[in-house]
């Protein structure tokens, strides 16, 4: 999506009524984190995929030795395994400004408001929110 498209679902998304809530924008997020190919990636689907490093070279890449760089890096130095593509998933997320809290149950009118704009966030196909905080004052 483009940030045209963002800025246009954004703009379908009813304001908070109350003043310490912002919606602040919709992002797509990836988790655990962007997938990082490798030169073992470029030259699999060079030989094989015409040179078209997309979603099916790189799945084969891997079953030939390729792994995502980042995982292969951070991963393994802290004894975690290395996740395949499959595993590093992108997801529309709707960020919503909370102020400073620990419980976010305890923020005044943001369970009403997430009740409110859940058909819309479904219809636009929301995956998920984060609560980013800002400072009262």
């Amino acid at each position: 999506m483009t940030e045209k498209d963002f800025s246009d679902e954004l703009n379908q998304i009813p304001k908070p009524e109350v003043p310490h809530i912002r919606v602040k924008e919709i992002r797509e997020i990836s988790i655990p984190h962007p997938y990082c190919i490798t030169p073992k990636h470029i030259s699999h689907a060079s030989d094989h995929y015409h040179g078209i490093l997309g979603e099916a070279a790189i799945i084969d890449a891997e079953k030939h030795g390729a792994k995502c760089d980042i995982c292969r890096k951070i991963n393994k130095k802290h004894g975690k395994p290395i996740l395949p593509f499959s595993e590093h998933i992108a997801q529309k997320t709707l960020f919503i400004e909370v102020p400073q809290n620990k419980d976010l149950n305890a923020v005044e009118g943001l369970h009403a408001y997430l009740l409110k704009i859940k058909p819309i966030a479904e219809s636009l196909k929301i995956d998920g929110f984060a609560f980013p905080t800002f400072s009262k004052g």
